[in-house]
């Protein structure tokens, strides 16, 4: 089950960066320009930005004038005009061509620095390829780096491939990596009956936490999965499908707030907003993977002990659990089975899931239709009951 589930939200990881990315195909900008995001974004020759400036693209490439930091994301980064600031850039080529006020920090597949820096250089690449003049000290970590401008400060690197034809004012200290052959994993043995005995003690500890805390909701699903098992299937479909339009909805609405507290100058409630929209999408994930890992053997494997043994009656909550204990025995036996255990495992998720989702959508119906209890009708003076016939 746990391998279901890892690439279940590996692949909705990667339908949302899909959906972010064509969310943010045109350009767009915010804070009064400070913030400016989209497929390519250029800043051309003729612009000077008096601030700082944050832009996350495909494309970045900045040809005009800084006054401030410049934060870059994209792509490609082309810096060929002047940053008064600092450039913190990242990206999969950074080329930084223009001169830089004060401090470089990068992480790049491959980064050229050809423009003069007046403080310290600090980067992380697969390759770099260092010429202009660095006023401070140079720092990096590189698979091959080269340094042919000069250095006023020293030079402090790790790298497989390392050549220097340029000047250094202080030290030099750089550590060349031996490059060596991936070693062949050792087959890892497959140990069916130890997972199984893991899944077995996980859901009879999940089990009894919810007897325990919540006895109404592990009784109320495990209920729904005797009685209406074609409605706990269907249900668990539709959890699934709900599960992934929440989370559609929730990015759409943090996109929308996002645009709008930067349309009116709010840019302190952005963060604030993708925190909460990252708060409620890990909260609906970590529950769903729960429940589907742990919570749904439970409630399945309970229902399916009632069913065998119907006249049993049950007299306090250890019994109860005992009856989870061997309902749960059964379904994790029947999910590790080597041919019909995956098939087996995605009914009972389904099933599981249906049951849940059933209990807590009729709750909560029952909740918004229960009528508000009348008060009591007093007789009036000409009505029957107002005295003895």
């Amino acid at each position: 089950m746990a391998h279901v589930t890892r690439r279940a939200l590996l692949g909705f990881g990667l339908f949302l960066l899909l959906v972010f990315a064509a969310g943010s195909a045109s350009a767009s900008t915010g804070l009064n320009g400070k913030l400016r995001y989209g497929d390519t974004i250029v800043v051309p020759a003729s612009e000077t930005v008096n601030s700082d400036l944050y832009v996350f693209a495909g494309r970045v490439t900045v040809d005009g004038t800084v006054h401030g930091d410049l934060v870059a994301l994209g792509g490609t980064v082309n810096v060929t005009g002047t940053v008064d600031g600092d450039v913190i850039a990242g990206g999969g080529t950074v080329d930084i061509a223009g001169s830089v006020g004060r401090a470089v920090r990068v992480g790049a597949g491959t980064l050229t620095m050809s423009g003069p820096t007046t403080n310290d250089v600090l980067a992380a690449s697969g390759r770099l390829d260092s010429s202009g003049q660095v006023g401070g000290d140079l720092i990096f970590w590189a698979g091959q780096a080269s340094v042919a401008g000069p250095v006023a400060g020293s030079i402090d690197g790790r790298a497989t491939a390392y050549n220097r034809s340029g000047s250094v004012g202080g030290t030099e200290s750089v550590t060349i990596e031996e490059v060596k052959a991936p070693e062949a994993a050792a087959p890892v043995a497959s140990n069916p009956i130890g997972n199984a005995l893991r899944q077995f003690v996980a859901v009879l500890l999940f089990g009894a936490l919810l007897l325990w805390l919540l006895p109404a909701f592990l009784r109320g699903s495990e209920e729904v999965v005797r009685r209406r098992p074609l409605a706990s299937f269907v249900g668990g479909l539709a959890v699934i499908v709900g599960y992934v339009v929440a989370i559609i909805a929730l990015l759409v609405v943090m996109i929308v707030l996002a645009i709008i507290f930067g349309v009116i100058t709010l840019g302190n409630l952005v963060a604030v907003d993708i925190a909460l929209w990252l708060l409620g999408t890990l909260t609906l994930t970590v529950g769903l993977v729960l429940a589907a890992a742990y919570i749904v053997d439970g409630v399945v494997g309970l229902a399916l002990a009632r069913r065998l043994a119907p006249r049993m009656g049950i007299t306090s909550r250890w019994q109860e659990l005992g009856l989870l204990a061997a309902g749960a025995v059964v379904v994790v036996i029947a999910t590790s089975l080597p041919v019909i255990g995956p098939l087996v495992n995605l009914i009972v998720v389904l099933v599981g899931l249906g049951a849940i989702g059933v209990f807590l959508w009729t709750g909560w119906r029952g909740r918004r239709s229960r009528p508000a209890m009348a008060a009591p009708m007093q007789p009036g003076p000409g009505s029957a009951g107002a005295g003895p016939t």
